[in-house]
């Protein structure tokens, strides 16, 4: 009975419950046929083909709306079906999604401040091995609680190759959709603020029939994430900048990064291998940083091989904080690179690090040098405003001792630097 009246909700034809309905059903549809065409069933008649067609064409429109009802109701059990299938028969833990609105629509008595993106025990549901077993859950958080603790939406990225980032984008852009779709959700509990648009981009190639490059392609899907993403929206960036040179590729992730963070303000998935992003927004209110976990297992002297003296073993876990590199070597030997080349790069690499290390440690000091010294040129802003010759004595002598004070800790902080 209870399926029976949900079923009335999809369409506006009777519902006929068991063999009986359907029998009464084609019963009257043969008695309709009957009547207006006695002889349909006779495969002898050859002269009147036309005329039975006519007859079975008209019957039929007349009934056009109520077949197209029927199709849409068929339509609706066949999806309804594949929602029931997938969340009994998975292979893994499913949940019923909870749903807010979306935050443009949110009144101010409800608890939901903005968008939020809550989901624990997230796995992909393509993933699962071919023996059965189930990929590692991950737990992923982003946006603003029901609680009064706020958490920033934009997650960024790190971990070595094959670690499982992009598989970890994939599950939540399935996630999303599972749930706005109506259907359970593989993990273990879902909340989620209405998502207007997914916006992704993933992968690389190029589109030789129209001379766009790699690059050139990159660059058309983030600009179509820059125009049109909202606060509400889900974004997922993968590897952001590797089709150009490195500096140009850090330069153009980073403002991007940094737009969709401050300006748009949305619930963000952002995958990298530039480290020093990590280190950018490390104590950025609105950035979260995780990785993908790796652990090494010691090799014997005879195994050794490529400089490499540890094989790299993927756990496939979100873990906090940034990865410390992307154990590109590690990757290279897997992947069957001759071990004196792996040698030669592993050398190289130590020798770039170095001189990069170098020069981007200055550059720390010289950042650490203008956060600290902000509040300092604000005072220097606010002391310009005052009229020397016009102030009393007393203000004068304030803003002598206090230019004199930042004189003595620039100099200070200058020959610490130094």
């Amino acid at each position: 009975v209870n399926m029976t009246r949900l079923l009335c909700k999809l369409c506006t034809l009777p519902i006929l419950v068991g063999n009986s309905g359907l029998e009464l059903f084609l019963s009257q549809f043969e008695a309709a046929i009957d009547s207006d065409f006695p002889n349909y069933q006779n495969q002898d008649v050859a002269v009147e083909n036309a005329e039975t067609l006519a007859i079975l064409i008209e019957l039929f429109i007349e009934r056009a709306t109520q077949w197209s009802e029927v199709i849409h109701t068929i339509s609706c059990l066949d999806v309804l079906r594949s929602f029931a299938i997938a969340a009994s028969l998975s292979a893994g833990s499913m949940a019923r999604p909870v749903i807010f609105p979306e935050s443009k629509n949110t009144d101010q008595n409800q608890e939901t401040k903005g968008p939020i993106l809550k989901i624990q025990g997230l796995w992909h549901p393509f993933a699962v091995a071919a023996d059965g077993q189930l990929p590692v859950p991950n737990d992923l958080l982003l946006g603003e609680a029901q609680s009064s603790s706020i958490h920033p939406r934009s997650l960024l990225l790190t971990g070595p190759n094959m670690g499982g980032k992009s598989t970890l984008l994939r599950a939540t852009c399935l996630a999303v959709i599972f749930a706005q779709l109506g259907c359970y959700v593989p993990c273990e509990s879902c909340e989620l603020s209405l998502v207007d648009t997914i916006f992704t981009r993933l992968g690389a190639s190029d589109r030789i029939m129209t001379g766009e490059s790699t690059f050139l392609v990159e660059c058309t899907e983030t600009a179509s994430v820059l125009q049109n993403a909202t606060q509400d929206s889900l974004v997922i960036l993968d590897e952001l900048g590797r089709g150009t040179s490195t500096f140009d590729g850090y330069a153009i992730a980073y403002s991007v990064f940094r737009h969709l963070v401050e300006g748009v303000q949305c619930r963000m998935l952002f995958a990298t291998h530039y480290h020093p992003l990590t280190k950018e927004f490390s104590s950025h209110p609105r950035v979260i940083s995780k990785h993908m976990a790796c652990a090494f297992r010691s090799r014997t002297d005879q195994e050794t091989r490529g400089g490499c003296e540890q094989d790299l073993v993927f756990l496939y876990r979100l873990t906090d904080g940034a990865c410390p590199e992307s154990y590109g070597l590690q990757v290279a030997l897997m992947a069957g690179i001759p071990n004196q080349v792996v040698e030669t790069a592993s050398v190289a690499a130590q020798a770039m690090k170095r001189s990069i290390g170098e020069n981007f440690k200055s550059s720390e000091l010289r950042s650490e040098f203008s956060s600290l010294h902000e509040e300092w040129l604000k005072t220097l802003v606010s002391i310009s405003r005052v009229n020397y010759n016009n102030a009393t004595l007393e203000e004068q002598e304030d803003v002598s001792d206090t230019l004199i004070c930042l004189w003595h800790e620039l100099r200070s902080s200058y020959c610490v630097t130094k």
